[in-house]
């Protein structure tokens, strides 16, 4: 999956989120390659004009696992 969101970086994609729920992280990918890890509380990245306020914790939460 990684891989696959390095390719579309590579194409021009502005943002990707690989969402782990065992880990509870988020790894989001930027132009050039760029990956950050994202944890707990931390505000999550969003493509530029879009007002949303999410964190790691609360996209976590969305995802049901029953």
């Amino acid at each position: 999956m990684l891989a696959k969101l390095l390719h579309c970086s590579r194409q021009g994609t502005e943002l990707g989120w690989l969402i782990d729920p065992e880990e509870e992280s988020i790894l989001a990918v930027f132009p050039g390659q760029k990956v950050e890890l994202y944890k707990g509380a931390t505000p999550l990245p969003t493509l530029k004009g879009i007002e949303l306020d999410v964190t790691v914790e609360t996209v976590i939460s969305w995802l049901n696992f029953s």
